[in-house]
């Protein structure tokens, strides 16, 4: 045996190297063929290849998942990392439980972060999620008599710059497009985004400049004494299902880049987003759309609530203070509001509310715009 090894010593050690090689290359071809079959095959292969490529940001993918239940009306994707943190994911749902507790929890935040361009429906949440709410013609309604909404998220975890940004929305409008078309929803598909095309995170105006814009109710009203020389936050886009004025004291030394604390917010709502929704700063008081609330006006020491009609749709308009702003003025003694401090806060409230929708409604092709009664 030693001499047959002695012999033959040249080719063992040949044919251990070469299937060392062999097992190299084929581990160095494995990987990107894997890579290349998953991004290929995530979300049933509809994700634009070059969008992908771009809001990946060449991080190695690990696996991908979809599910689909037509009856229920509901759509998941993910694509993840080889450290499985998500590249791509998508989530769809046309009713039930997990779409009421989803639009109930955006409702509670502060949307939008950031309106989206071309009229597109819908608006970018801080962390990169673009969420579309398409109508859906052939989904029925929703309990209130409304248009069924689809609402479609969308997300990808490395999504930073704003090249990666516009790949995202062009991404997002592509799958919610998909999903349409495997519910039936009938309708025509969203447009796509201009190349380029971010959300758009608003800007920030001195208070005086605000008039004339969609937030110019907080430049033509009595605001409290910290936001007379403010800026104002505005986050209206049309087309979009909600936005948002945001009146907000001054920043240190007139810096407008860094204003101060929110005062008042000025909202709009189209749709049936349920009920139970609370946005901050408005209090204990939801706001009274959907189910046994019917869309009446509202109004309280909190909040005030206006509704109309808008290309055949309900809309609601909101108004509330910042969240955590106190009764009292900077320097007035502190204590529990008096009767009249509520109902001046009420009447303020109502002056806000009347203003932000008569002005929406002019340039909005509304009707039937019911404000709260005077307190």
């Amino acid at each position: 045996m030693e001499s047959w090894a002695r012999r033959h010593r040249g080719w063992v050690w040949g044919s251990v190297c070469g299937l060392v090689v062999l097992v190299v290359v084929g581990f160095s071809v494995r990987v990107p063929v894997k890579e290349w079959w998953l991004a290929r095959e995530a979300c049933g292969g509809e994700l634009p290849a070059g969008d992908l490529k771009t809001v990946r940001t060449d991080v190695p993918l690990g696996s991908e998942k979809e599910s689909f239940d037509e009856e229920l009306g509901e759509y998941h994707c993910v694509l993840t990392s080889d450290q499985d943190k998500v590249v791509v994911a998508v989530d769809a749902s046309l009713g039930g439980a997990d779409r009421e507790k989803q639009m109930s929890f955006i409702g509670n935040s502060y949307p939008p972060h950031a309106v989206l361009p071309g009229g597109l429906p819908g608006f970018e949440t801080e962390y990169s999620l673009v969420y579309l709410m398409p109508e859906c013609p052939r989904g029925g309604k929703e309990t209130s008599g409304e248009p069924r909404r689809l609402l479609v998220g969308t997300w990808a975890y490395f999504a930073e710059s704003r090249k990666e940004k516009a790949a995202l929305l062009r991404l997002a409008v592509r799958m919610t497009n998909v999903v349409t078309e495997k519910l039936g929803c009938g309708g025509e598909p969203l447009a796509a985004p201009k190349d380029g095309a971010v959300p758009d995170t608003g800007r920030y105006v001195p208070r005086a400049e605000a008039k004339g814009t969609a937030c110019g109710a907080l430049a033509t009203t009595r605001v409290p004494a910290e936001g007379r020389d403010g800026v104002v936050r505005i986050a209206m886009a049309d087309g979009g299902v909600v936005g948002r004025c945001t009146l907000r004291a001054p920043g240190e030394n007139g810096d407008s880049t860094k204003p101060g604390k929110p005062l008042v917010e000025l909202t709009s709502w189209r749709g049936d987003w349920g009920t139970g929704l609370r946005e901050m700063g408005s209090g204990p008081d939801p706001l009274p759309m959907g189910g046994g609330n019917a869309w009446k006006p509202a109004l309280t020491e909190n909040r005030a609530w206006a509704v109309a009609r808008c290309g055949g749709e309900n809309v609601g308009f909101a108004a509330h203070w910042g969240d955590g702003y106190p009764y009292r003025e900077a320097g007035e003694a502190p204590g529990p509001p008096t009767a009249s401090e509520r109902s001046e806060r009420r009447a303020l409230l109502r002056e806000y509310v009347a203003a932000f929708a008569k002005d929406q409604v002019r340039h909005g092709s509304c009707t039937g715009l019911r404000l709260p009664a005077n307190p």
